[in-house]
């Protein structure tokens, strides 16, 4: 068995035995073996080293999931160099600031963004990769080169982190983290992957899910990652039936929109095992919907919501059996093996089983820091009984069983009359209602009093908003009920398919000064 304390690439090839003969990528009707996959990596590696890339160099991938970008990947851990991984979208002002602040020495850029983000760049050397081709555009011949060998420990990823408020940073992943979240899982999950699994990888290079779940950790166990550069539900349905995917990673948005999709059923899906879940949170509603439809398509594939953050290295904890989503229906799972836990109060005093408090994490999967920021770092972390915990700023309470029971963001917390409110609760209570098809909650303040704004995807008339707030109550308290109560035809969501609460207090405030 590889170690985590190794480079990437070292990883990626020794984790499990691999013919060149065996399919590592595939994309629409094109598949690429692990001997033609190893020569592209080296290609490139070496193309980079022509260009002086060397250890601790920073090389930026503003690419969605092609080859040519998961290529780059592993050619800059054959090197040492920093992968930074950018979202293609990117508006051109959040690009350039990220060139100032990282100093990237080479960046991969597609066909499709190259005319907005490649222009006018000084001192970056650019490498264009066509969206329909395997090739890389700009980069020189490649050149003999001495692969890069280390413990693991130093940076090999910048990964944004992926918050949906305050101002995002730059964090810091090492190969050692990246390469833990493959064997934390697998080993909670008991490795039962392998041989005859393919992973279907809808999220983006730039999401640390999507990256070292959907990419990382299929080749490193042998099972063909088929990318899914564009996610659209018809396209999901192809690809699953036609590649007999049985693994796939998703966030809760995407999976509502598959069900929206007839023919996301039947023979179409019974290949499916597990969906992973996570990127947000995943409602009673949404489990039972897809749980209905896998039974009328006569399989047992499990929708397995989990629960991480970019400073985890992605995914951190999972629920890894049917049972455990029983027993507590907005269960995040367990932590994965090598990651511990702990609940604590405003003094970072462990709290009972059942409390409420901030989530503390430890493990070999914590990020080394933000980039250029060493305030934000220490903040970041904590030392409790002589061990480093970082501070996710979640709160969680930790079930008799063990499992992981979100309560929502620490800064999202409302107090109405001294009594703590959790927005996660209110959005729960709401969409177990039929006509809620999904719920967000704001604070908003009037004279510096704080109130609840309940934001809903449905059809509402006066009828419906009392029998919503009599809901709200009964199932809660009447602290729990919201002052205002909006219906919207969607709820806006941010680039990686999150809920977008800064968007939504935005617009309220919006629409307060209008009606004021």
């Amino acid at each position: 068995m590889a170690s985590v304390n190794s480079t990437m690439y070292r990883y990626m090839r020794e984790y499990r035995p691999k013919t060149d003969r065996e399919t590592a990528l595939v994309r629409g009707l094109r598949r690429m073996s692990y001997g033609r996959f190893y020569s592209a990596v080296d290609r490139v590696a070496g193309g980079l080293a022509a260009l002086g890339i060397r250890r601790g160099d920073v090389v930026m991938l503003a690419l969605p999931a092609i080859e040519q970008g998961i290529a780059a990947l592993y050619a800059c851990s054959r090197l040492g160099a920093v992968a930074s991984m950018i979202h293609p979208l990117m508006a051109r002002g959040e690009f350039e600031a990220a060139i100032a602040e990282q100093h990237p020495k080479v960046v991969f850029l597609s066909d499709i963004n190259f005319a907005r983000l490649g222009k006018g760049l000084k001192g970056v050397h650019r490498v264009v990769c066509p969206y329909g081709l395997g090739v890389c555009i700009g980069l020189p011949r490649p050149v003999p080169f001495t692969p890069f060998e280390s413990d693991g420990s130093e940076t090999a990823l910048y990964m944004r982190s992926g918050g949906t408020s305050g101002t995002p940073k730059t964090v810091e992943i090492s190969a050692a983290a990246a390469n833990a979240v493959t064997g934390n899982l697998l080993d909670t999950l008991e490795d039962s992957f392998g041989k005859g699994d393919s992973m279907l990888a809808t999220l983006p290079l730039f999401h640390a899910f999507g990256l070292l779940v959907g990419i990382h950790l299929p080749l490193c166990i042998d099972a063909p990652a088929v990318l899914m550069p564009v996610f659209g539900a018809k396209k999901v349905v192809r690809a699953v039936a036609r590649n007999k995917v049985t693994l796939m990673i998703a966030v809760p948005r995407m999976v509502h929109k598959l069900l929206g999709e007839k023919n996301f059923s039947g023979k179409n899906v019974r290949s499916l095992r597990y969906v992973y879940v996570g990127g947000d949170t995943v409602d009673a509603p949404l489990e039972r919907a897809f749980a209905m439809r896998m039974q009328f398509s006569e399989t047992n594939c499990k929708l397995a919501p989990g629960y991480g953050l970019t400073e985890t290295a992605g995914v951190c904890a999972v629920v890894n059996t049917i049972e455990a989503q029983r027993r507590c229906a907005a269960s995040l799972g367990v932590p994965l093996v090598n990651m511990r836990c702990r609940v604590v109060d405003e003094n970072m005093r462990e709290l009972p089983v059942g409390e409420t408090g901030e989530l503390l994490l430890a493990g070999n999967q914590l990020m080394n820091g933000y980039l250029g920021d060493e305030e934000a770092t220490r903040e970041a972390f904590c030392t409790v009984d002589g061990e480093r915990w970082l501070r996710t700023g979640d709160l969680f309470r930790i079930m008799p069983d063990g499992t992981l029971f979100f309560m929502g963001r620490k800064k999202r917390l409302i107090k109405i009359s001294g009594m703590n409110v959790f927005p996660s609760e209110i959005e729960r209570a709401a969409v177990e209602l039929p006509f809620v098809e999904r719920a967000a909650v704001i604070e908003v303040r009037e004279n510096d009093k704080p109130y609840i704004a309940l934001f809903c995807e449905g059809r509402l008339n006066d009828e419906r908003v009392r029998e919503l707030k009599r809901h709200i109550v009964r199932t809660l308290s009447h602290w729990h009920e919201p002052r205002y109560v909006i219906e919207v035809e969607a709820l806006p969501r941010t680039q990686i398919g999150k809920t977008d609460y800064t968007r939504l207090s935005d617009e309220f405030e919006k629409n307060r000064k209008k009606s004021s």
